[in-house]
């Protein structure tokens, strides 16, 4: 008994230091508060309720549960060969103007492992200006018949 007591414990423990550390503004509107709240309503027991509810993922969610805090990732790569899918996730930042791109990896529908990269944009000056008009122009089908 007290073996099991220490064990639960410890994996109450470590549940909920699992949790990743993704601030709000980048799990702002990953998925609607709703469709949390729904998951978590008809999954009163699940393990990682309180990552869910938070929008936060961890490793060891199945894919319906990262489906529930995350929602639909923007790319979804699978393998006929092996047992391992990747979801990536895009969540834009206009005010630093970068990207960050979420890759999950789950292996037999269980999160494993996931990275995180940034992707900054630094010019955003248009390469055609409509403004500038060309020095010559080419000739329609009309000027032809007309010369």
């Amino acid at each position: 008994m007290r073996y099991t007591t220490l064990l639960l414990v410890c994996i109450i423990t470590a549940t909920g230091f699992a949790c990743s550390s993704i601030s709000t503004l980048e799990r702002e509107d990953l998925t609607a508060l709703e469709s949390r709240e729904d998951y978590l309503r008809t999954h009163p027991e699940g393990l990682y309720n309180h990552c869910i509810r938070n929008g936060e993922i961890t490793r060891g969610m199945d894919v319906y549960e990262v489906l529930a805090s995350w929602g639909l990732p923007n790319i979804y790569l699978a393998s006929r060969n092996k047992p391992e899918e990747n979801w990536i996730y895009y969540v834009e930042d206009e005010d630093s103007r970068s990207v960050l791109v979420y890759t999950l990896t789950f292996k037999d529908e269980i999160l494993r492992e996931w990275d995180i990269d940034m992707k900054r944009f630094v010019d955003s000056r248009l390469v055609y200006e409509p403004s500038h008009q060309p020095e010559t122009t080419i000739p329609t089908q009309e000027g032809l018949k007309k010369q």
